[in-house]
């Protein structure tokens, strides 16, 4: 949502509920609603409009690079013209970070026996949050990690700095000030806040622990 407010473009949302958290057999997990739009079963998706044939795209990546090839006139995103390189492996440790982050959720569901963060994750993810860290301070100027205005990297890494943010995986402020002032620096953007006031807010701190705390 943040990049569709980004490109000014018109978009129909729709917002689905999760199952609840005391839901003995799927909870807190895709509801029957979103299980019918497609074969994933997962959001985001998108669904294009009927110039490009209605195609049900999923996965943040895809849709952020369909998004920006289709809409993007100006080349503010620099995929076209920009250093596209750069913007690829910054997605990739996007990959890396949401692999990380998304470990430690399943052990807050309890669907990783033993209930307890391999040492090595936590190991892994800060080395990974080391390696985001560089890029953003020995890349372009400006506050962003493409420059003076976000790109597709910005868009696809807010959201797992925002999970280790909200949930106190790591705290960004003491381990990591660049990352952490970066992450002001989107949540105050006016397209990301027009986001938040279309959606549904944004407290990724509410998918539930069922008791199980984290320690990294």
């Amino acid at each position: 949502m943040w990049l569709l407010e980004e490109l000014g473009i018109e978009y129909n949302l729709v917002l689905h509920e999760r199952t609840s958290s005391t839901d003995p057999k799927r909870p807190f997990l895709s509801p029957p609603a979103l299980l019918a739009v497609g074969p994933y079963g997962q959001a985001p998706i998108l669904i294009t409009g009927p110039a490009d044939g209605n195609r049900y795209i999923t996965e943040s990546s895809a849709i952020a690079t369909y998004l920006i090839r289709k809409f993007d006139i100006e080349d503010k995103f620099g995929l076209k013209d920009g250093d596209w390189i750069r913007d690829e492996v910054l997605t990739s440790l996007t990959a890396v970070l949401g692999r990380s982050t998304s470990e430690i959720l399943m052990v807050e569901f309890g669907y990783i026996k033993g209930n307890k963060i391999n040492p090595l994750d936590g190991m892994l993810l800060r080395k990974t949050l080391r390696h985001v860290e560089r890029e953003l301070e020995k890349g372009p100027s400006g506050g962003f990690f493409m420059g003076k205005s976000p790109g597709r990297a910005d868009i696809l890494l807010e959201f797992p700095l925002s999970m280790i943010q909200h949930r106190s995986y790591v705290n960004l402020a003491t381990e990591f000030p660049a990352l952490d002032k970066w992450l002001k620096l989107v949540y105050e953007r006016p397209a990301f806040k027009t986001s938040l006031d279309k959606g549904n807010g944004y407290d990724l701190n509410t998918f539930p622990k069922f008791g199980r705390e984290v320690k990294l």
